[in-house]
């Protein structure tokens, strides 16, 4: 995962990489962070649900490579851009 944030003050990239970050034992700590931190959100979502979406997002970088997740520009130039 690549990671890239510009504004006028700094220009900043930084690499992630995809298999620890959607690595089953992380979905179990962002469930476990989710129901204590936003209860009302992470109530419907099963844990088994939250590995599944991880699964499938490492499935997804495996199979189409490059996937633009963020790309968000605004008028003053700044920018942040998030590609599996």
């Amino acid at each position: 995962m690549k990671v890239h944030i510009k504004n006028e003050k700094m220009n900043l990239h930084f690499w992630l990489p995809t298999r620890l970050i959607f690595s089953k034992s992380i979905a179990r700590i962002a469930n476990s962070a989710g129901r204590e931190y936003a209860a009302d959100a992470m109530q419907s979502v099963p844990p088994e649900a939250l590995e599944a979406i991880f699964t499938e997002l490492q499935n997804i970088k495996n199979r189409y490579g490059r996937w633009e997740l963020v790309d968000i520009q605004s008028s003053e130039g700044e920018m942040v851009q998030i590609i599996l």
